[in-house]
């Protein structure tokens, strides 16, 4: 390595490789001592936070869009009905699981005719 030669002389004969292998280590560097610099670390995250605007697309005009609902538009209401009851029996279901009763009780106070319980009330 030739201390005396310019700066020009030294990046004329750079590769690829070099700078990679520069950048790694300043990585390295920078991940052993971010804890040190937090002024730092706050420009650095200021940088990072305007690139990040630049880039990311900035929001439509989000009331002109039409909103669809998914799922409900064909169903009737006996399937609404079936997936209200699966809905309760998986909680339920879930909560018998974890051994939470109370959790179990507010689950058959939600539908009192639909639980196990209820049918025998009345």
């Amino acid at each position: 390595m030739n201390y005396t030669e310019t700066f020009e002389e030294f990046a004329a004969r750079s590769t690829v490789t070099d700078l990679a292998l520069y950048a790694g280590a300043a990585i390295i560097l920078w991940i052993l001592f971010k804890e040190k610099f937090p002024f730092m670390q706050k420009g650095l995250g200021d940088i990072v936070n305007k690139v990040k605007t630049f880039f990311v697309k900035q929001p439509t005009n989000v009331a002109a869009e039409k909103p669809t609902i998914v799922g409900t538009t064909n169903k009737t209401k006996e399937d609404l009905f079936f997936d209200l009851v699966s809905s309760w029996k998986n909680t339920r279901d879930l909560a018998k699981k974890s051994h939470c009763e109370a959790a179990v009780r507010v689950a058959d106070q939600m539908f009192p005719y639909l639980s196990p319980s209820g049918c025998n009330e009345g």
